[in-house]
């Protein structure tokens, strides 16, 4: 060890990997499909959660972002899945049009989905309570006339669960979930602004929006101010995620906590059970409402 100091020695990684048979690398995967991967915090603090839980175990992570098309992934994703420099991998795993797990699958490489493709190993978050939670609030409050802000259930195997969830809640308050205005946006902040502009324009006595996600309600929040609606005063506007900005934007915004970074770090720790030779059972992670300034009772 004298001599290690002295000499400034760092192993090889790669002469340390072929003699124990171990890269101590997780692969995290996050599919690029539609969006900006980075573009959405979801990911960050998923990816947050996973990073402290890799690093505390002395692994490093390798991030990946695979485009995806019905055809699968695409080659660079291959490559690295058949390397053989992945002790395991990590993967938001809920695009309909493929599932980015399946090669991971093939290689016999220990894997944890974050979602819901079917796979031995998952976390998943609560959409359908979620869901839920979000609808019986904006109700709870007195709403009627509700508009939703959504995005089509292809791009997300999360949205027919957060769906059937505000359907239930709806109905158990005597509301005609069908009946509600729909827009259908993409996730990002102007999706969230050009579905608001649509609803509102179609439909001005609405005095609630409930979105699928946080930017698409920072968006609707936006633009309700550009058609002389205050927020919350005589629009309520909901979201979905509790994305850090959540909570500083003006009015701070009313949402459901996925809490991303436990999501992330308890996928790696389930990663860590598997590597260990142990069989976790899925893990269905808890939400819960937050309720801020943007939810009023209606004017």
């Amino acid at each position: 060890m004298q001599a290690v100091e002295e000499l400034g020695y760092i192993p090889n990684l790669a002469a340390r990997a072929l003699s124990s048979g171990k890269t101590h690398i997780i692969s995290v995967v996050f599919p690029y499909v539609y969006d900006a991967i980075f573009a959405d915090p979801m990911v960050l603090n998923i990816l947050q959660g996973v990073e402290a839980e890799c690093s505390q175990r002395g692994y490093n992570i390798l991030l990946s972002t695979p485009r995806l098309t019905a055809t699968g992934a695409d080659e660079n994703y291959l490559l690295l899945v058949r390397s053989g420099y992945l002790d395991g991998v990590i993967a938001l795993d809920s695009y309909p049009v493929a599932s980015v797990l399946e090669p991971v699958h093939k290689k016999g490489i220990p894997c944890v989905g974050i979602g819901y493709h079917p796979t031995t190993y998952q976390v998943r978050s609560d959409d359908r309570s979620g869901g839920f939670q979000l609808m019986q609030h904006v109700v709870g409050l007195g709403h009627q006339r509700i508009g939703l802000i959504a995005v089509p259930t292809r791009d997300h195997l999360c949205v027919p669960e957060r769906l059937a969830g505000m359907r239930a809640a709806a109905e158990a308050a005597g509301l005609d979930f069908d009946a509600m205005p729909l827009a259908y946006g993409d996730w990002s902040t102007p999706g969230g602004a050009r579905c608001a502009a649509e609803l509102l324009a179609r439909q001005p006595d609405l005095t609630a929006l409930i979105c699928l996600n946080d930017r698409m309600a920072m968006g609707a929040i936006q633009q309700a101010r550009e058609m002389g609606r205050h927020v919350p005063r005589t629009l309520t506007v909901a979201g979905y995620d509790d994305i850090p900005m959540a909570s500083v934007f003006a009015p701070p915004l009313t949402t459901i906590s996925q809490q991303g970074p436990e999501l992330g770090s308890r996928a790696a720790r389930m990663l860590f059970d598997v590597l260990a030779g142990r069989q976790p059972e899925l893990v269905t992670m808890p939400t819960h409402l937050i309720a801020r300034q943007s939810s009023a009772p209606p004017p």
